[in-house]
């Protein structure tokens, strides 16, 4: 099979690198197709020839999800909007696209030509629409959920080549598997994605003692339609940003220290120093990075106040290049498992056994999802909570279950999932050391039962976050597949059962499952 073979553009000498550059792959062979029929083309090649296929999006998962050494699909030529179509009381309106388009680009043509936008987005939106349901791409709200939950259908062409259509009506059981599906149910081509008009948002930060967080833990996370904490560990404060929609105008603040190269260079250049040089010098750094950012924000009631467009009050700049282990939990278990990090990472300091930087983002979500469709009549740009584009959890949602659905009015902690991540910079490019500090934070999340999300690192096989473990013995222990497998099998139960039977009858020859894939290496599906 060579390049000539195929009627779309078609590389034999292309290498994959992710955004965090922690990987590079060199496919055989590299495909953009332009449409569905030079898809189902490359999928029907595959069968034919005895090869795998992985799709990649805007990679940015800081893991190898998307590594391969046989056949790589990208689909950054299918951004196409087909259609645009709005409700009668215009409260909402559904745009199907092909899925290689971002989340950017998408909430840009709808802002700009019909005045709508995404209703919910994660810190990032350079995801692809295809690889942000895929993997569970979340924001940080007591009222919204993951992003999956604004997609009122999907188009796959499937393992064997054939074109499903999925909706909550329409080969409901692929649908349901498709909202997270890792990429291996089938490759998405087209998505119809609910969005609402657009909105302002309105939002404070406020310096805060980590005693404090703890103390209003309760009331905090239903204080505002969105909320999102920033921890400084070394500093012992934390940031609370919280936004509420809003028609106010546009009222921006200065950039700040990072908004410009040279502030940027500055803490990169101290950062590596930390890194490469000088380990402990890294709760210094730390601690004088906070005052440059925010020695003059205010506590509680005193805090910055920006007003800016949805996308840009709801993203975030995540600066540089990093490893990030990020994992879900309930959230009333936070206060417990933050003191638990908050003593692992003072003694580490102290014993100069690992050192962690900042900010570490805590956020919660709120996935459950009503038995049917909510009234919206009356409601405005303004108005709180999502407007949903169906009703169904993925088979591999991350999150917990345990209570039912109540409006956003009566939301309480109990309804909330946390997310926590652990973030390690590799500035220019270096690999800093990160195995005891994940190890310590896989830790004490797996002893409040909490679960790794799928887009980030998590040890296992990975050997970047193996290669300064103490020793052969445990460094083995975190690359044997066994030591995950056990693990995805008790977090999901029947649901990954149910997974891996609709992958199985929709990919029979495991044309989207490679020997050595990321998920069969982690344990989560066998090859």
């Amino acid at each position: 099979m060579s390049s000539q073979d195929m009627s779309c553009p078609t590389s034999t000498n292309f290498v994959l690198t992710n955004w965090a550059k922690i990987y590079h792959t060199n496919p055989e062979l590299y495909f953009q197709p332009r449409n569905v029929d030079e898809l189902r083309g490359i999928v029907r090649k595959a069968n034919e020839s005895g090869k795998t296929i992985t799709v990649v999006g805007g990679a940015n998962s800081p893991n190898d999800i998307c590594k391969t050494e046989e056949w790589l699909i990208s689909l950054d030529k299918m951004k196409k909007v087909n259609n645009f179509e709005m409700s009668k009381d215009k409260t909402y309106a559904d745009v199907t696209v092909e899925a290689g388009i971002t989340l950017e680009e998408l909430n840009d043509y709808c802002f700009k030509k019909y005045d709508y936008v995404l209703q919910n987005l994660a810190s990032i939106a350079c995801q692809s629409v295809a690889g942000a349901i895929s993997t569970g791409t979340h924001g940080s709200s007591p009222y919204h959920g993951l992003l999956s939950s604004q997609i009122v259908n999907l188009t796959i062409v499937n393992g064997e080549g054939k074109v499903l259509f999925l909706d909550s009506k329409n080969n409901a059981d692929v649908f349901r598997a498709s909202l997270l599906s890792l990429g291996k149910i089938g490759i998405i081509y087209n998505a119809t994605v609910r969005v609402v008009p657009s909105f302002n948002i309105k939002s404070t930060k406020e310096i805060i003692s980590f005693d404090y967080l703890i103390e209003k833990w309760d009331t905090l996370w239903t204080s505002a339609e969105f909320v999102r904490v920033w921890w400084y560990p070394y500093t012992r404060k934390c940031v609370l940003w919280r936004g509420t929609k809003t028609e106010e105008h546009i009222k921006e603040r200065p950039k700040g220290f990072l908004g410009n190269k040279f502030g940027r260079l500055a803490y990169e250049s101290l950062l590596w120093i930390s890194c490469a040089l000088y380990r402990p010098f890294t709760p210094i750094l730390e601690r004088f990075i906070f005052r440059i950012l925010y020695g003059n924000v205010g506590g509680i009631g005193e805090g910055s106040v920006e007003v800016l467009p949805s996308f840009e009050g709801l993203t975030m700049d995540c600066l540089f290049a990093q490893y990030v282990d990020e994992w879900a939990a309930k959230l009333n278990d936070g206060p417990g498992l933050l003191r638990s990090l908050d003593n692992s990472i003072s003694k580490a300091a102290k014993d100069r056994e690992f050192y962690v930087h900042v900010p570490m983002e805590i956020r919660c979500s709120n996935t459950l999802l009503p038995k049917k469709q909510q009234n919206i009549s009356g409601r405005s740009a303004t108005s709180p909570g999502p407007i949903y584009g169906n009703l169904i959890s993925p088979y591999l949602d991350i999150s917990f279950h345990e209570t039912a659905y109540v409006p956003p009015s009566e939301v309480t902690n109990s309804q909330l999932n946390l997310f926590i991540n652990a973030t390690i910079y590799r500035p220019f490019s270096y690999n800093t050391p990160i195995f005891n500090w994940f190890r310590s934070f896989e830790n004490a999340m797996s002893h409040i039962g909490g679960r790794p999300h799928w887009a980030k690192n998590f040890l296992g096989p990975t050997n970047l976050a193996v290669q300064d473990a103490p020793n052969k013995e445990v460094a083995n222990k975190y690359t044997r597949v066994s030591f995950m497998r056990g693990r995805f099998q008790d977090w999901y139960g029947k649901d990954l059962i149910q997974f891996d039977e609709i992958r199985r009858k929709q990919d029979p020859k495991n044309v989207l499952l490679r020997k050595n894939d990321w998920a069969v290496q982690n344990g989560i599906l066998e090859g």
